[in-house]
């Protein structure tokens, strides 16, 4: 069996994960009507569901400024409107590609394809980004389980949730520091001897170097995690909108606690998404401060289709800006192969 063939096989698992979840979700509900008389607050307060949802798109900018900050320390000059387009082209295939980093290459693509001479430093800015906005998830999880702590000592599951964050955030920043603090390839002749002989060590060094160039540039840590920050924070004001349509009325703090913990949940690649492991948290926690199940299951999904939708502009984004560069969308997974072979 080659590589190929055990990717497909292993996005195919967790698609099936996934589905799997959601219909024994669905199935432990004892009267499908309840789901639908939980939607129903939505159609009053349609102010607050396209709050919620129109809301989204400054995720999504926040996110490219991050990016775009990575870029520049790269010498990867992209203007912010085209690292905007790239962004969502990312997020569309992100949502409709197998596998968590389907749009994280084709970003990684486009960039190659304006600076064909730092293609490594292009991959590297996009799995860099990745990083600093999981780093700083969990920085901040860890911060909001301090100040409420005595809710996360309420029960088992929720105390466990604690010890999970905790030795997550220990073991990343832990791992950080121990590569980072010094130049590996400066320090141990190993990686001098692989940079020397062979073409893969080469390559390793320069994605080395493009990590050890941003974790080592403290103003530029300091701005991506701001916005990291101002990121997650923002996005869960979104699912308090989306909340509030539903008439789940919880004080904000409760949205920023749980959902955060359902975000790092979300984040495990699992399933293609979060799908199913995001609707199986947000049950669980929006349950212990006595939501119903069906509410908690309908905001879950429709979160999921926030998402859904900003994916699909990504699309049509995606649609034009192929077609101005004089290249049918068909012909990108072939080069985009290449690229990742290459």
């Amino acid at each position: 069996m080659n590589q190929k063939t055990k990717k497909k096989l292993i996005s195919l698992l967790q698609l099936a994960i996934g589905i799997g979840l959601i219909v024994l979700i669905f199935f432990k509900i004892e009267n499908m009507s309840d789901l639908l008389i939980a939607v129903r607050p939505a159609a009053r307060h349609w102010d607050l569901l396209l709050s919620g949802t129109a809301g989204f798109v400054l995720c999504i900018f926040y996110c490219t400024l991050r990016w775009k900050l990575l870029l520049d320390a790269q010498g990867l000059k992209l203007s912010l409107g085209r690292a905007l387009v790239l962004y969502f082209v990312g997020h569309f295939f992100n949502s409709f590609l197998f596998g968590v980093t389907g749009g994280d290459f084709v970003k990684a693509y486009f960039v190659y394809k304006e600076a064909p001479n730092k293609k490594t430093e292009a991959v590297s800015t996009v799995f860099l980004d990745r990083i600093v906005g999981l780093l700083a998830l969990i920085l901040l999880t860890v911060i909001i389980m301090a100040i409420r702590l005595p809710f996360f000592l309420t029960c088992k599951e929720t105390r466990l949730a604690l010890a999970f964050n905790v030795i997550l955030l220990i073991a990343v920043v832990g791992g950080l520091f121990v590569v980072f603090r010094q130049n590996l390839f400066e320090r141990w002749a190993f990686f001098r001897r692989l940079e020397q002989k062979t073409s893969l060590g080469q390559v390793v060094s320069r994605v080395y170097n493009a990590f050890h160039l941003c974790l080592n540039h403290p103003g530029l840590l300091f701005k991506t995690i701001v916005l990291s920050l101002v990121n997650h924070i923002w996005l869960i004001m979104c699912i308090f909108f989306l909340g509030m349509a539903l008439e789940i009325h919880l004080p904000l703090a409760d949205y920023i606690t749980v959902f955060l913990i359902i975000d790092a949940v979300a984040a495990i690649p699992l399933t293609p998404g979060g799908l199913g492991t995001r609707e199986a948290a947000t049950i669980f926690l929006l349950g212990v401060l006595d939501v119903p199940e069906t509410r908690a299951l309908s905001l879950s999904l429709l979160i999921y289709a926030t998402i859904m939708v900003w994916s699909l502009v990504g699309g049509i984004i995606y649609l034009f800006y192929s077609y101005s560069l004089g290249q049918a969308p068909s012909t990108l997974t072939t080069e985009d192969r290449g690229m990742r072979s290459g």
